[in-house]
């Protein structure tokens, strides 16, 4: 019924489907097999490239929803949001009636602990989540469940304080763990004799102090301990040898990760730490890893993180921040780079690719300070900056040349708050910027004088979108031949002084 919108269809479609349901009476077998095999075609192959399984998965879901399998919410139509259709999943729960056995009361409203008939021996995977009124999934006043079987347990939302201790004493081939957002305290010891656990998630757990050690756990791959209230590294984490995917993002007592913790964990993929301090020796040493979102202390770190790059490829997604915290609420670009309150000596910088570069509160010990450019540029509240751009003039017969500066990627371009900026480029320098399309801010634009071309700013407004303050007395020069903007200091008046 794809594709078909008009009533009189979706009328006769139900009345030859009452009248055909007698003669499939008998095939119910023989049409769950061939849902089966397509339910079998969307399961992700482990791979050894993570943006190799998002690829392949995101593939598979497209293929999904363009056949009405996957359903993508109307208020979520432009994010990553999608829903399994009921009959879909009504058909996913018979097939799993069997064997293997699947429990599923997700978002019931439960609020009274599951009978322990329902606690079968062949039981494989359990999902309680989204039930907030459960407050503990067996009643404690009896033995715990024996489910040897037992593989999967989902109980993120569910109002869990706490789990009793014997509760995963039969359960050891467990691989996944979830105890997301829930205001669980403490975990219990048992966890640690999960040897063959591949993922404990406790994202959200907010209550949640400490976690059990995790040595034993040398086949976990996954853990997430992101926006918990943990005030250290979990013991046991350096024998996590096959670990690929670690967030210890939002947790507010846990600084820094201490030195050579990481070091050891060779398959990591994706290390997202938010503002936890990490060591750029360290992370450099990760040569697996793809996604990277964490904070340098300082220049120095950022440094021995991009020297230990060489010869090999860069994530292919990074979010660094180096120094003090920059509070940029948005970020639009995968490679992003951010320096804030930095004592940063120009000639001793390296950066890696960029696509997007952000400046605040940075010293610079020269009058100059030059800046490697990317798609999209910030600078802010560098006290002492005076010029951004530094080119060396050629020199002919006549004296100096004009030199043009290629900026052949650049999109976005602001800067504010530098009281002590005299020009964005060098006198007599011309930045070339074919690509631009947003440029800030919107303050200033009515006191800045126009060279070369008197329909510059009629061609450049456009290009404004937002306000933001601007030190006074920036001068900006169009040159006709192709979109290039320079700006150079002019003279301010005495009341414009004051």
């Amino acid at each position: 019924m794809k594709g078909l919108d008009n009533l009189f269809e979706w009328r006769n479609a139900l009345k030859e489907l009452s009248l055909t349901r007698q003669s499939v009476n008998g095939l119910e077998d023989e049409v769950i097999q061939q849902l089966r095999f397509s339910y079998d075609q969307g399961l992700v192959e482990e791979m050894n490239i993570r943006q190799a399984e998002y690829d392949n998965g995101c593939a598979i879901m497209n293929r999904l929803i363009n056949n009405c399998l996957l359903e993508v919410p109307t208020k979520t139509e432009n994010g990553r949001c999608v829903k399994m259709h009921d009959l879909i999943r009504d058909m996913a729960l018979h097939i799993t009636c069997g064997t293997p056995r699947f429990l599923v009361k997700a978002g019931m409203r439960l609020t009274e602990p599951l009978d322990m008939q329902e606690w079968r021996k062949d039981l494989e995977k359990v999902s309680l989540m989204e039930n907030w009124g459960l407050p503990l999934p067996y009643p404690l006043e009896i033995l715990p469940p024996k489910c040897p079987m037992l593989t999967t347990l989902l109980l993120s939302g569910c109002n869990i304080q706490s789990i009793p201790e014997g509760f995963l004493k039969h359960m050891h081939r467990f691989k996944i763990l979830d105890l997301s957002a829930n205001p669980i305290k403490n975990l219990p010891d048992s966890i640690a004799n999960l040897k063959n656990l591949t993922a404990l998630l406790l994202r959200h757990c907010r209550s949640l102090e400490k976690v059990p050690s995790l040595s034993k756990l040398q086949i976990l791959k996954e853990l997430n301990l992101e926006a918990t209230n943990i005030r250290e590294v979990p013991r046991g984490m350096k024998n996590l040898l096959k670990l690929n995917y670690l967030n210890l993002n939002g947790i507010g007592d846990l600084h820094e990760i201490p030195d050579r913790a990481l070091s050891k964990l060779s398959c990591l993929q994706d290390l997202i730490v938010g503002e936890t301090l990490v060591s750029g020796e360290d992370v450099g040493g990760l040569k697996k890893l793809e996604i990277l979102k964490g904070r340098f202390y300082d220049l120095h770190n950022l440094n021995a993180y991009v020297e230990a790059l060489h010869g090999r490829e860069e994530p292919l997604e990074y979010i660094i921040r180096v120094g003090e915290r920059g509070w940029v609420e948005q970020i639009n670009t995968r490679k992003y780079i951010e320096l804030c309150g930095c004592n940063i000596d120009i000639n001793q910088i390296i950066l890696p690719h960029v696509e997007e570069l952000y400046i605040k509160e940075c010293n610079l010990n020269c009058r100059q300070g030059y800046i490697r450019f990317s798609p999209e540029l910030s600078v802010s509240e560098c006290n002492k900056l005076e010029e951004i751009i530094a080119i060396e003039l050629g020199w002919n017969q006549r004296g100096k040349t004009t030199m043009e500066f290629h900026l052949p990627q650049l999109r976005f371009f602001s800067v504010w708050n530098l009281p002590k900026l005299k020009s964005i480029c060098s006198v007599n320098g011309v930045i070339a910027c074919d690509s631009l399309e947003i440029i800030e801010p919107e303050e200033w634009w009515e006191s800045v004088e126009w060279d070369h071309h008197p329909n510059a700013k009629s061609i450049l407004e456009p290009l404004l979108r937002s306000c933001c303050k601007q030190a006074a007395g920036v001068t900006v020069a169009y040159a006709a031949s192709h979109d290039t903007c320079c700006t150079n200091k002019r003279e301010t008046s005495k009341e414009e002084e004051e």
